[in-house]
């Protein structure tokens, strides 16, 4: 018996709807992109009128009062401050655990990386009261490095399952050739082992940068100085008792969305081959 070849009418039918899909899933990923920028530009009055149509005029004085005004600057510049320690804290601790976890044969190795596992099932709501008691215990309460241990310690669990599976797959002959060489764990970490892990290890510092740059809920809770206040703090400031003020809100957004395009745009190829690797693994 032989198998009837596919009609040409049938695959581009598929093609056709697959374009369709690819259609629908960017409209629906850039319309309220648009509609962010377009609001952006109209008055109050203006958007509270007529909310989805086009602006009759480019306002730019909201950029100008969102950066002026709301302080949209000072919350860039304490976000960058939280997330950078944040950052370098999560990175170093989780590679050199995930490093000890795929090359050191210890006792209880197993049930090390099955508790640093189980770390991720823990929904972040249930630690607020023990991770206050203890940040407040230990003077770190209202500080930026308390927040920034908050958030390096609930990205730690992904981190280093991730990165665990990347070193896995180094081949251990390289790290025998640099142990002859002289070299000891943290230079073979650092000089053989990250460089071929790179786009894991840029994929998961993007990963953790996005979660927490759009913090909120944490960055209420342990920062107490309004002066002090995060991005998604510092957006609060355009809710107000009886209305909200769209058109700044939304310069705000626009603006506070440049420092993730930017992170992505300049490490995307990494990320992308991050994944895709990550994914063969």
């Amino acid at each position: 018996m032989t198998r009837n070849a596919p009609s040409a009418s049938g695959s581009s039918m598929g093609r056709v709807i697959g374009y369709a899909a690819l259609a629908l899933a960017v409209i629906q990923a850039m319309a309220p992109v648009a509609w962010v920028i377009l609001g952006s530009f109209k008055t109050r009055p203006e958007f509270y009128a007529d909310p989805w149509g086009v602006p009759r005029a480019l306002l730019f004085q909201n950029y100008a009062d969102a950066v002026t005004i709301a302080r949209v600057g000072d919350y860039v510049l304490n976000s960058a401050i939280v997330v950078a320690m944040g950052l370098a804290m999560l990175m170093v601790a989780a590679a050199t655990t995930a490093y000890a976890l795929a090359r050191y044969a210890f006792p209880g190795r197993n049930a090390v990386l099955a508790l640093i596992l189980m770390t991720m099932m823990v929904p972040p709501d249930i630690l607020t009261i023990p991770l206050f008691m203890v940040l407040r215990s230990l003077g770190l309460l209202g500080s930026y490095f308390g927040l920034a241990c908050v958030y390096a310690v609930g990205g730690f669990g992904m981190a280093v399952f991730l990165l665990r599976g990347y070193f896995l797959s180094v081949p251990a002959e390289l790290e025998e050739a640099a142990l002859l060489e002289g070299a000891g764990p943290i230079r073979i970490l650092w000089s053989v082992i990250l460089p071929l892990c790179l786009p894991g290890f840029l994929s998961v510092a993007i990963i953790q940068f996005m979660g927490m740059w759009n913090d909120l809920y944490l960055a209420f809770v342990f920062l107490r100085d309004p002066d002090m206040a995060t991005v998604p703090l510092g957006l609060l400031n355009f809710f107000q008792r009886d209305s909200v003020d769209w058109p700044r809100l939304f310069a705000a957004l626009a603006i506070l969305t440049v420092p993730v395009l930017l992170v992505y745009a300049l490490a995307q190829r990494r990320f992308v081959e991050g994944f895709t690797s990550g994914a063969v693994k």
